[in-house]
């Protein structure tokens, strides 16, 4: 299971585009959010497969209220292959 850690990018640091962007994020269930600083939100994302990666990401990018998303940590160890 890839789980990645990221820093979602708001459009800014209303408290009116927080609350845009919450409502959208909600809708991900293997999203978990840290506590938002200014237009910095630290998440992390649970994905079934390496293949998922890039459609959540999208997804969440595409969430009014998000302007980018930095990827700044992936752990796919446990998709290596045996003794590697």
């Amino acid at each position: 299971m890839p789980v990645l850690g990221l820093v979602l990018v708001l459009d800014d640091a209303s408290d009116a585009t927080r609350a845009c962007a919450r409502a959208g994020l909600s809708g991900f269930p293997q999203l978990e959010l840290g506590s938002c600083s200014q237009h910095r939100w630290p998440a992390t994302l649970d994905t079934a497969t390496d293949a998922e990666v890039e459609a959540r990401v999208e997804a969440i990018r595409a969430v009014p209220g998000v302007a980018g998303v930095e990827v700044v940590y992936a752990d796919f160890e446990d998709l290596l292959p045996e003794g590697a």
